[in-house]
């Protein structure tokens, strides 16, 4: 999810986030959080999704994440831990639905709290595995947001007590693979995407890409300040030779490797335009309310489309 002022108010700053959150969720950005069903992690609804692969999924429900469990021999690997101990407890009892690994690692695709806050429930011998510029967001960035998610509703603020999210075991800079024991998975920080620091998981013997928010599910990607359009173009392309064929969001439902596909285009489509634009001496307000309209009309189906007024200011900035 993104925001896209730091300094805003509290509503201001949440209601982009709810607007980021689920593919279900895209329509409601005008309600209060309050409003919204708690965000909890589903109990006894772990898919397999792979051979050595599983996913929570959000049952698209706002400010929940979409789960992942990978299980080898000898490790198991748990992507994103949703809001506050009370979900992260819900994960490890589906953790230990599909595996009796003793050890266990946690990555995290960004530092918003329905992905880190349930760090707590989690046993302390979890090896925690971020990308340094991951551990500067939730430096600089994390107590202040997690403190606006708590205040943005009594459930969530019930959620985030005790939630404290604690230092990573191991940082790395923009590549990192775990053995969990016959089972590979690859770790991916390749610059600013959705927030500076997003990590994606990649699990090789079984094709399947936790993407956290830099893939998702026909709807324009949330595109912060922080956020560079060029560098995201650039992870899409990487990404495709990859051959995944099955892509999890952060949130909204999992699909095939197509989901790749769709975002390089709809990319594709807007560099195109706003290059036209641009030589054609178009204000980037101008670019914003025609291509708007005109994005929805080339990409039918896709939610949430007021997203990509963000992308094309970001790419006229670049």
């Amino acid at each position: 999810m993104a925001s896209t002022h730091w300094n805003g108010s509290t509503l201001a700053v949440l209601s982009v986030l709810v607007a980021a959150s689920s593919a279900s969720a895209q329509q409601q950005q005008g309600l209060s959080l309050g409003s919204l069903p708690a965000p909890i992690v589903k109990e006894n609804a772990t898919v397999k999704i792979g051979p050595h692969s599983y996913a929570i999924p959000d049952g698209s429900v706002v400010l929940v994440p979409n789960v992942g469990i990978v299980v080898g021999s000898k490790a198991t690997l748990v992507v994103d831990t949703g809001m506050g101990p009370r979900n992260g407890a819900t994960v490890m009892r589906e953790v230990a639905k599909v595996s009796k690994n003793a050890d266990l690692f946690l990555v995290t695709t960004h530092f918003h709290a329905e992905h880190v806050a349930g760090i707590s429930a989690f046993p302390p011998q979890t090896k925690y595995v971020i990308s340094r510029v991951q551990q500067q967001d939730l430096d600089e960035l994390g107590a202040d947001l997690t403190k606006r998610f708590a205040s943005s509703s009594a459930a969530i603020g019930e959620l985030l007590q005790n939630a404290p999210v604690r230092k990573a075991d191991v940082l790395f800079d923009r590549d990192y693979t775990i053995d969990l024991g016959g089972v590979t998975v690859r770790l991916f920080a390749w610059g600013p995407t959705h927030t500076r620091g997003d990590t994606m998981v990649f699990v090789d013997e079984d094709k399947v890409l936790y993407a956290g928010d830099v893939v998702m599910p026909r709807v324009p990607v949330a595109f912060s300040q922080t956020a560079s359009a060029k560098t995201w173009e650039d992870v899409l392309a990487r990404l495709t030779p990859l051959g995944a064929t099955t892509v999890v969001p952060a949130h909204g439902p999992y699909g095939t490797g197509a989901m790749i596909t769709e975002q390089r285009e709809a990319f594709a489509w807007l560099r195109s335009h706003v290059r036209d634009g641009k030589a054609a001496g178009k204000s980037v307000d101008d670019a914003v309310r025609e291509l708007t309209p005109e994005f929805e009309k080339a990409h039918p189906g896709w939610t949430a489309t007021n997203r990509v007024g963000a992308i094309i200011r970001g790419m006229y900035s670049e």
